[in-house]
């Protein structure tokens, strides 16, 4: 399928969505319906737009071998030069399997702990380890991008933010910082 036409159908998830929106605006409860349709079509474009990119970079890669790419937040730019070695640590964009909810296909681990943060995942994480205190979320994950080890952000959750790691929840920040941190 050509891009073109990817992008059709995701403007017309995206228009759905509007809508859905519009329905339920001046509702009060909204409905249980909304929440998970909404998350559906967001779980789809988030899935579509990671394999559009993935797809996108192969076809770039495949142009010029030692091509490297500068990619920011409103455009990517192929520069024509030398492989350059990196040096060893931590991958960047590295894709991985992740075993956690929501994460049925190859998801992309970051360095920054918010950016590789799925919507399914920060809402989970939100209402059931932060009580639905966003302030304290982005304030705890902050902290942790900040530290080198799993065993520091395990120390610092104990002492600061205790988690219960025996629930779903727990068990999936749990996995989701061993990600992170290896």
């Amino acid at each position: 399928m050509s891009f073109k036409k990817e992008i059709e159908q995701y403007l017309e998830q995206i228009s759905v969505l509007e809508e859905s929106f519009r329905k339920v605006k001046d509702l009060d409860p909204l409905p249980v319906s909304f929440f998970s349709a909404s998350l559906d079509i967001l779980n789809q474009l988030e899935t579509g737009l990671y394999e559009l990119e993935s797809s996108q970079l192969q076809r770039i890669a495949t142009v010029n071998s030692t091509s490297s790419l500068i990619v920011g937040k409103s455009s990517t730019i192929l520069v024509v030069a030398e492989p350059v070695n990196e040096p060893a640590g931590k991958p960047v964009d590295e894709p991985v399997e992740s075993g956690l909810p929501g994460n049925k296909i190859s998801k992309k681990i970051y360095a920054d702990l918010t950016k590789s943060l799925t919507i399914n995942l920060r809402f989970m994480f939100l209402r059931d380890l932060f009580k639905g205190n966003d302030a304290e979320m982005n304030r705890t994950l902050a902290h942790l991008n900040a530290l080198q080890t799993l065993e520091e952000a395990l120390a610092y959750l104990n002492g600061n933010h205790p988690v219960s790691w025996e629930t779903e929840s727990g068990i999936a920040f749990r996995e989701w910082l061993e990600k992170h941190f290896t």
